[in-house]
Formats: structure tokens, sequence, C-alpha cells
């Protein structure tokens, strides 16, 4: 990790408390990247993961750049592969979007295991195949039951702070009194590359009356790729899938699945307990763009702001701008998920060179500044984007009557 990652979980007008105490729960991205920072911030850091050895299930993930950003030289040995454009299809109509950044092609369990790394460098204790079974105050701060998978015995882990980085069903955050997050489905198949699809290149359809997402073929490599489609419920979306596979001759070589936090609305990641705070960050916190369901680097910057939270005595700025990012990503998707195909259509139709020249140059984690810029060199697409709102509207309305 470098200097700059460090200074920016120290950096603040009120001195940071002295080594506080923290037990993270769940060895997640988020939750790892967390115990990093702030072991680095000179807290004392324990994480508590359930799996006996760190290999969590594999999965395929698409970032931006901004992970390599964040990470620095711990990113590198997860990438498998760079996309360097995009293609999108519908309706017989396609569109091709070059990056001047490329994203990232990362394997989740190579980042996982990085990620532990570089927070056990740090200073952080991680401790595995311990089950989190209850949360509670004491007089002091809090305590943390768990259960130890390899003999069975219960064991109690006292913190000041508690980080919830456990998932979209986060047991933590239920402990400490949030509410469930809705999930969604997402399914990918690991698939042959076609022999006309570089390696550099991911492929995107947009089929709404199968899904209000989307399907996309992302290489690993120059032989295959994670083919997949996010859904809205989880035996349809299969079955989905399969069909999608069969009309265009694809192959399935292994499945890959997992539910996904669908973001609603901001969740506050912070509660106190007692004399202790919870926090919870990634998934757990629902810290997910919801106009593609991507979460790793919304999730690493919503664990670097919970790290400036605790060093820094509550100051965060890094939380209120994932807050604006995310509520963005929001009205986005809340446009496209009233789109029938005719929509899909007029949008490729209307990405004239100004509208792609922007979205080589922002990615889609600087969703402001990509969607100023779409909009001024394009802005027939703020008025389909306004027609998709007001659509959503007026169905919410017709529902309620």
């Amino acid at each position: 990790m470098d200097h700059q990652q460090s200074s920016q979980t120290r950096d603040s007008d009120s001195a940071p408390r002295k080594n506080p105490g923290v037990a993270i729960v769940g060895g997640s991205a988020a939750g790892l990247y967390a115990a990093n920072l702030l072991a680095r911030g000179g807290a004392n850091v324990r994480v508590l993961e359930s799996l006996e050895t760190l290999e969590p299930a594999e999965r395929t993930l698409i970032v931006t750049h901004r992970m390599r950003d964040m990470l620095g030289g711990a990113a590198e040995s997860c990438v498998v592969n760079e996309i360097r454009r995009f293609e999108l299809f519908t309706d017989g109509r396609s569109a091709t979007v070059s990056l001047k950044h490329p994203d990232l092609i990362v394997e989740r369990r190579a980042l996982i295991q990085n990620l532990a790394e570089a927070a056990r460098q740090a200073g952080a204790e991680i401790e595995l195949g311990r089950r989190f079974r209850a949360l509670h105050a004491n007089g002091r701060g809090l305590v943390v039951e768990i259960e130890r998978s390899a003999d069975g015995a219960s064991e109690e882990v006292r913190a000041e702070t508690v980080i919830g980085g456990d998932g979209a069903t986060s047991r933590v955050a239920r402990a400490a009194g949030w509410a469930p997050l809705e999930t969604a489905p997402l399914m990918q198949a690991i698939v042959p590359l076609p022999k006309d699809m570089a390696a550099d290149t991911v492929r995107v359809w947009f089929i709404p009356q199968d899904t209000p997402y989307f399907y996309w073929l992302i290489p690993e490599s120059r032989e295959r790729g994670a083919l997949g489609v996010i859904g809205e419920t989880g035996p349809a979306i299969r079955r989905r899938l399969e069909e999608f596979m069969r009309k265009r001759g694809f192959d399935p070589i292994a499945f890959q699945g997992a539910r996904v936090p669908v973001y609603s609305s901001w969740v506050p990641v912070r509660r106190q307990l007692g004399q202790g705070s919870v926090y919870l960050v990634g998934d757990a916190a629902a810290q997910v763009k919801v106009s593609t369901v991507g979460g790793t680097v919304t999730g690493f910057r919503g664990a670097l702001g919970v790290a400036q939270a605790i060093l820094n005595g509550g100051a965060s700025p890094e939380l209120e701008t994932l807050r604006r990012e995310l509520n963005l990503h929001l009205l986005v998707r809340r446009s496209l998920h009233r789109f029938e195909q005719s929509d899909y259509s007029r949008l490729v139709d209307l990405l004239n060179d100004g509208a792609k020249r922007s979205l080589a140059e922002y990615s889609r984690d600087e969703a402001w500044k990509l969607l100023w810029r779409v909009c001024l060199r394009q802005p027939r697409l703020a008025l389909l984007g306004l027609r998709g709102l007001l659509m959503n509207k007026r169905s919410a309305t017709v529902s309620r009557a």
C-alpha cells in the first residue's frame, strides 16, 4: 500500500484516537481493505473469518482502473486480463466504445488473498475458522461471540469498534439493528471465447424482455470468458442464461453464482451499541453501483470512508462523496429499469463520436463527470434518460392506485 493511501486515513483537523481496538467480521474484499488501512493508521485490528482456509468461491470480476489507483502494487497479481473496448448489442444494432484507461479483469479469490496478505503485513491479525454467533455491548465496549470451527468452542472477542464486512446478508448488520437488504441473483457461465472475439473486448447485450439489466461476456484470457446476467429471481435467470447460451452456441464449462445487494437508498454505515460503534462496509452496506451492480471499487471506497471515520473521530469526506455517487447510479438505474427494446435501440443509435469520447475518458466510477460530459456531447441521451424516469414514476403511480 502506498504512502498516499495511509495518509488518506490520517488527515484530519482533530487528533486521531490512540490505538482503537477493531474487530472486523468477514474477510471480504472491503473488510480486508479496511483492516489494512486501520492497521496502518495505528489501530489494533482482528479479522474474524468463518472459512478455515482463505479460499472463497471463484468469481470473475470486472473493475475500473480505479482499483489500481486505490490498491497500488497489491492489485497487480490478481489482474488476469485488461479490457480496452466494449461492444454493445441490441435488436440488430451495435456500437463500440474504446476506453482510455483499461478495465481490469480480476479473479476474486486471488484478490481476497492479496488483500489478506497486505493486511497481515500492515499488522492486522486474521483469524480463520471463526463463525459469528452474536454481538452485544458490555460496560466498556462491544463483545463479539464466535465459534471456532476446528473444535466448536465458543470465544468472546472484545473491541471498541466492530465492522461488518460479511456480505449482503450480514449477520452483524442484523445483530446491530439494520434492516435486511434487497438482493438480486447474479449468474455466470465460464465459456470458450468465440473465435471472432478479441480478448481485450467485452460484449454487452440489452434484452429487456429477459432482464432489466443486461447480459455480458467478459474475457478472462484468449481462450475463455465469463458469460453472465443479473436478474430479479434466481430460477428464472438461470433458465434465461441457459437459453441465451443455447441460441448463440455457447457450451458452459462451469457456473458461478451469487446474490448481490441492490442499492435503493443510502445505508447509514454507523450505529451506536452501548459504548461501542458498529460499522458496515462493502456489500453489507449495499455499497454497489446499482446501474451495473458492480461493487468492488465502491466497497473499497466505503472501507476507506469507515477507516477515516474511525481514525479521525467521525470525519469522513469519502463517505459523503460515495453517497452522492451511489445516488446518481440509482437515478440511472431507475431510468434504465423501464427501458423497452426500442429505448435501447435508440440509445445505441444516439452514441455519437462525442458521447463515445466521454465514455472512453471517464469510468463508471466517475459517474458525475461521465454523465455530465455525455449529456453535453449528446443532449438527446439526457432526454431519453428523462423519459425512462418519467415512465418509472408513472408506473409507480399506477401500481399504487
